[in-house]
């Protein structure tokens, strides 16, 4: 799937936004989207389920049996149930540029495994889970067999062992012919129901998600001319940080022949991820980052590009210095972004519209959560650790002096960036200047290159700071 682009559709109004995108040879890119809850992901999500999973919708909506008036009642009804609430429009979905009521998805296999198919539950029942699950096109009852069951076990067992390196491991209970029973011989566990009171939900959560990552791999048609897709929305449910880290690569390493989308809200999980694909010569340039916001009540798909996005604007400024509206346009929407990806850092209101993260994040800055000193980011627990040095190794008649010392240093505006300097100076850019590219207002003097120049270099500078800030938090 090169591209999906959606408008009008569930959260996303008549600005429409494309996920996706292609190598420089046309080759479709895995996608990393990080997204704070309710910034749009989900809906996402459904455009691809409706897209590649419309036979089953319709069937579960008993809607093969209507004809005549009936049958296109119920087609409305799929509009209004999908669509944005206040377009007053149909939705628009187009796969590859090609609207999906005409897109083939003959040649598709589209899995999606979402955090609500993880949910922690008392038996793990792999047939049921995957009937319930956007796993296809598959007939799960037919299908999936017993000898595929022994496979998945395997599979499962494998998992465990190479990449996450725990103890428990899976075996086929006696009780059921799809049920899984998990054992931890080091604690004298053999269980195959109430595993919530037995295991925490952590593992019950890694062993479902590895019994459905197993069965689509069996299941996969191999063909050549056979598109896979692997679709993972919040999926990381309650693992700690190492698990996420071998899940990651459990994932890369398994699934090279498909096409990865991974969604998640959660910071760490995004920086783990996005560090791990720079690292990974590879992989680099298989992945496209995005973002998803909302702001002014508008929910925007972005490009977190690695392309330097800025060296782009100050090239196209240098050769068309007569596009200062567009491209002055462009610069303040690359702000909105930089600043999102601030706040996303900094989980300062992520989901709120500009004016409202740069005085959440002004406050914090007031507050001196975090300094930035040359190449370390320093965070409060770093003070507060600092602090506690003191109680305990220096003298007691010079431990208040070294104590302020300490707290004035940190609270002093010494940082490299000067982060709060820069915000403050591209809030005046944006209102001054870079808002009447957007809006244009009278009586403000016409946009200059001067002071598109000056909102770049103050951009990189946040760009900085991102980086130090993105490094520390994984």
């Amino acid at each position: 799937m090169k591209n999906i682009v959606i408008k009008n559709f569930k959260a996303f109004g008549d600005d429409p936004v494309m996920i996706g995108g292609t190598t420089k040879q046309g080759v479709p890119l895995n996608v990393l989207c990080y997204g704070e809850n309710g910034s749009g992901k989900s809906s996402i999500f459904e455009a691809m389920k409706f897209v590649f999973h419309y036979e089953r919708i319709k069937r579960e909506r008993n809607l093969h049996h209507l004809t005549g008036e009936e049958l296109a009642n119920a087609f409305r009804q799929i509009q209004l149930d999908f669509g944005h609430k206040n377009a007053g429009v149909d939705f628009e979905i187009s796969v590859n540029n090609t609207s999906y009521a005409d897109f083939n998805i003959a040649h598709y296999h589209v899995y999606m495994i979402s955090g609500d198919d993880l949910e922690s539950r008392n038996q793990i029942n792999v047939k049921e889970i995957l009937k319930k699950a956007w796993i296809g096109p598959h007939d799960i009852d037919t299908e999936f067999t017993d000898a595929h069951m022994d496979v998945v076990v395997d599979d499962v067992n494998q998992f465990l062992s190479e990449f996450f390196f725990e103890t428990i491991r899976v075996s086929r209970s006696q009780n059921g012919t799809f049920l899984l029973k998990i054992v931890d011989t080091a604690k004298g566990l053999d269980q195959d129901d109430d595993l919530k009171m037995w295991f925490n939900e952590a593992k019950i959560h890694l062993v479902t998600l590895l019994s459905m990552l197993g069965s689509i791999l069996l299941m996969a048609p191999k063909g050549e001319n056979e598109k896979r897709i692997l679709v993972l929305d919040d999926f990381i449910t309650s693992l700690d940080m190492a698990n996420r880290t071998f899940l990651y690569q459990c994932i890369v390493s398994r699934f090279k022949d498909f096409q990865v989308l991974l969604f998640t809200h959660n910071t760490s999980f995004y920086n783990l991820c996005d560090h791990f694909i720079d690292e990974d010569k590879e992989q680099k340039d298989k992945w496209l980052r995005q973002g998803v916001f909302e702001y002014n009540n508008k929910h925007v798909v972005y490009n977190l590009d690695k392309a330097d996005t800025i060296k782009k604007l100050e090239q196209r400024l240098h050769d068309h210095p007569n596009e200062v509206h567009d491209i002055g346009n462009d610069v303040r929407q690359y702000f909105e972004v930089l600043l999102h990806r601030l706040a996303m850092l900094l989980m300062a209101g992520a989901k709120e519209e500009t004016t409202g993260i740069l005085a959440e994040i002004s406050k914090k800055l007031n507050r001196r959560v975090f300094k930035v000193d040359g190449d370390k980011v320093y965070y409060m627990h770093d003070l507060v650790n600092s602090l506690m040095n003191v109680v305990a190794n220096a003298p007691s008649d010079r431990q208040l002096e070294v104590i302020k010392k300490k707290l004035k240093d940190f609270n002093d505006a010494k940082d490299t960036d000067k982060l709060s300097d820069n915000l403050h100076a591209m809030v005046i850019y944006q209102k001054v200047a870079l808002h009447q590219s957007s809006h244009g207002h009278a009586g403000l003097p016409d946009l200059s290159a001067k002071e598109i120049k000056a909102s770049l270099t103050v951009m990189k500078k946040m760009e900085a700071t991102i980086e130090k800030l993105k490094i520390e938090r994984i």
